[in-house]
């Protein structure tokens, strides 16, 4: 079902919501009040579940609410690492992004990458920097990235390997 048909139920049962309560504010109007109500409710409770669940986890690693927001705190593309496309990367540059996750801080770093089999390509991508690496990680530093195979621009850096120069 799509999202703007959720939406749409989850406003018609408001309305059979507020149209219940008002059925429940006198006796006389009590027997079709209760049941509006009670329609109401079911169907608030039920598109409203469902649509959330929809919203927050999208189609994909990196969609979704979630998804984006994980993407945007620099925890996103973790599930690359050891499982997409190894390539190398050198850092163009590096910028404090003011975020930090865990007493860590996110950077967003510019990456020059270069696949092993294809032209280097420009990548702009926000990761936690591990705070023992702080003084290691500069720009025209090289370090391992896992790229996604079916979105090249998706990268996560290994930092289990160690910047090179």
């Amino acid at each position: 079902m799509p999202r703007n048909a959720l939406a749409v139920g989850a406003s018609a049962g408001l309305v059979l919501l507020v149209a219940g309560i008002y059925g429940m504010s006198s006796f006389v109007t009590m027997s079709w009040g209760v049941p509006l109500f009670v329609t109401g409710m079911i169907t608030v409770v039920s598109c409203s579940i469902v649509l959330t669940t929809r919203l927050v986890n999208g189609r994909g690693p990196s969609t979704g609410v979630l998804g984006q927001m994980k993407s945007f705190l620099g925890t996103g593309n973790q599930d690359l690492v050891g499982a997409g496309v190894p390539a190398q990367a050198v850092i163009t540059g590096m910028r404090d992004t003011g975020t930090s996750v865990n007493d860590q801080v996110v950077v967003a770093f510019d990456l020059q990458v270069q696949p092993r089999d294809g032209q280097p390509y420009p990548v702009s991508h926000r990761q936690i920097l591990p705070r023992l690496l702080m003084g290691g990680v500069l720009p025209g530093r090289t370090v391992q990235v896992w790229a996604d195979p079916a979105d090249p621009a998706r990268v996560a850096i290994d930092w289990s390997v160690l910047p090179a120069v």
